[in-house]
């Protein structure tokens, strides 16, 4: 238990909106690396990462496969991203990777809003006497329970 990663905590331990937030903080990570790497001349980077940015736009479209409205605008906004990526790798264009920035941002912000308004999946706090961190369910109507 004690070689979970950072990372691995924060997946348990966010709820539905927080996953599509780290999808989403990935992304903007993905984009931001495109650009650097076309600055560096690393091409061969720019489509490892837009292959791991069509994976999550992927399941981001399969998350939000519903027929409401939201789910459609969201569905639209993946295909929008990934022609754009295809076009920033193929014309090696800083600018439309900050666009793509530009699109996700707002999505980013709002999912984070809802990650801190929605209860989470679990609650990580401190556990007494071990100094390591314990992960706590947190249930309804019920205060912290091991």
């Amino acid at each position: 238990m004690d070689n979970i990663t950072e990372l691995e905590k924060r997946i348990a331990t966010t709820n539905d909106a927080g996953l599509i937030a780290m999808l989403l903080e990935r992304l903007i990570n993905n984009f931001k690396h495109c650009i650097n790497a076309i600055e560096d001349g690393d091409y061969e980077k720019i489509k490892d990462l837009n292959d791991h940015s069509r994976d999550i736009l992927n399941e981001l479209i399969y998350q939000f496969s519903g027929k409401d409205n939201i789910s459609t605008n969201i569905r639209e906004i993946c295909i929008f991203i990934n022609k754009q990526i295809t076009e920033g790798y193929i014309k090696k264009d800083i600018s439309i990777f900050d666009k793509c920035k530009k699109v996700i941002t707002p999505l980013l912000e709002g999912f984070k809003e809802l990650e801190a308004i929605e209860k989470p999946k679990a609650v990580t706090g401190i556990t007494y006497g071990k100094g390591t961190l314990g992960e706590y369910t947190l249930e309804e109507g019920k205060s912290f329970k091991g």
